[in-house]
């Protein structure tokens, strides 16, 4: 098969949408043009990662190894872990090892750290002594902290240094530091930070001025153990490339660049919307598929034992069901509403929680707002649904047993009751977590699905009860 395409954009694009599309058609292309994709992974090593992740493993395994090394290693920084730990599955561990090897330190310890224990194990002992200590030593700290999203790859420079003399210094470490020389750290005799200087600004100083003529002293900084949210909040509000981590004696240990802080926002982002409808944070389509049950099921269950106690509460009224089927129909109305409403509560608080933008002391504000805001769209609602269900049991309905009016009353009432529910309970429920210490998106839409469907079918359920007694 040939495509002909105009330039080197074009194959790039033509060739990645032709793995998302059919990932066999491309596997086979690829096999027959090794110069293009040699020359892909080369220059767009971002786009060779986007088609591997489309193969199959063992494909995607054989066009990895058909790369030179330092090729294949930026391939595997720039696609995610768990992508790229299928792959490597793929190989034996001593070539594995390599490629590993020609990873950034902080890419291939997240790679390494989603293997199986005994891969891991093989791999790790096929690296050499030094590369595999470091990889080592950062994965001993949790992935969402800014000691497991940090480079050990970065420039560091004694505080008695001249301008002059950083430069030279600068010069020795390019081949080592590539693109990790947004930023120069400036640390004393024991490796504490000292300050900061901007590369530019080093560029622009004359030679003969010192270190600590020119740098920031003082400079931003975050410990090993910062949780990620963190570390992107600080990046973001000081306009920052990189952050510098420090460990417990606040001597320089590593950097967080800002791709990383990106990446770490929408794996929050993510890790929120799975927790909010129950599944676990880590959950994603490379779970094994038994470690994925087990994470689920118990939402589940809960589920299901709400569902039959809805279904107990509804069988209290069964008399009333009976002499007046249309109640049965207009019941669930009034939870989705409600639900709905809920809904949009929780999504406004957990965002603005996401990003910052609800300190505790505006939480109280917050939900006065919501539900305020709730009852009104639940007053507009009532009426319309009040007059919808007039009408229609005034045409259809039971005319015996229930009148438009009282069905009328029973939706009015009932639906304020579910709208002001779910304003309070969607806007309490990721505060009140909050402030227990957990995250304000653990399973909040399951617990304001059950709440909310208790109180709308309970509220409708006894107002018909009620009214028609």
């Amino acid at each position: 098969m040939k495509i002909r395409i105009p330039g080197p954009r074009a194959v790039v694009e033509t060739v990645r949408d032709m793995a998302r599309r059919s990932p066999q058609e491309a596997e086979a292309y690829l096999d027959t043009h090794p110069e293009e994709w040699e020359d892909l992974a080369e220059h767009t090593p971002e786009n060779a990662a986007d088609i591997l992740e489309a193969l199959p493993e063992e494909g995607a395994a054989d066009l990895l190894a058909e790369l030179e090394t330092d090729h294949a290693g930026e391939v595997l920084d720039e696609m995610r872990p768990e992508a790229a730990a299928d792959v490597i599955e793929s190989i034996r561990p001593a070539a594995a090892a390599e490629l590993i090897a020609a990873m950034d330190a902080d890419q291939a310890a997240d790679l390494v750290g989603v293997l199986e224990v005994d891969e891991q194990s093989a791999i790790i002992a096929a690296l050499d002594p030094d590369t595999a200590v470091e990889i080592e030593q950062l994965m001993e700290h949790e992935p969402d902290t800014a000691g497991g999203m940090m480079t050990t790859d970065y420039a560091a420079l004694p505080v008695g240094l001249t301008v002059g003399e950083a430069v030279d210094g600068l010069r020795r470490m390019h081949a080592d530091l590539g693109s990790n020389l947004s930023y120069v750290y400036v640390i004393d005799d024991t490796d504490l930070l000292r300050g900061v200087v901007s590369f530019r600004e080093l560029v622009f100083a004359r030679p003969g001025q010192g270190l600590d003529e020119v740098m920031v002293g003082h400079p931003v900084s975050v410990d090993v153990s910062t949780d990620r949210e963190v570390v992107s909040e600080l990046i973001q509000r000081y306009h920052l490339l990189a952050i510098p981590v420090v460990d417990a004696s606040e001597r320089l240990v590593g950097m967080v660049k800002v791709d990383r802080a990106i990446e770490a926002i929408r794996a929050e982002a993510g890790e929120d919307i799975a927790v909010m409808m129950g599944v676990h944070e880590e959950d994603s389509i490379f779970t094994p598929i038994g470690r994925s049950v087990r994470r689920r099921l118990p939402w589940i269950l809960f589920n299901l034992v709400v569902g039959l106690l809805l279904a107990f509460l509804i069988a209290q009224f069964e008399s009333i069901l009976i002499g007046a089927v249309v109640l049965a129909a207009y019941m669930p109305l009034v939870a989705l509403l409600g639900g709905n409403s809920g809904a949009q509560s929780l999504a406004v608080i957990i965002r603005s929680i996401a990003v910052g933008d609800l300190p505790p002391g505006r939480a109280g504000r917050a939900v006065r707002r919501e539900v305020a805001v709730t009852m009104i769209n639940g007053l507009v609602i009532a009426v319309l649904a009040a007059a919808l269900g007039a009408i229609t049991v005034g045409l259809f309905g039971e005319q015996s047993s229930i009148t438009s009016a009282e069905m009328a009353i029973i939706l009015f009432v009932s639906v304020v009751i579910a709208f002001t529910t779910a304003g309070v309970v969607g806007a309490g429920i990721p505060i009140l977590l909050r402030s227990m210490g957990q995250d304000p998106a653990l399973a909040s839409n399951i617990f304001l699905t059950v709440i909310t469907d208790l109180v709308s079918f309970a509220g409708f359920l006894l107002i018909a009860s009620l009214l028609l007694s």
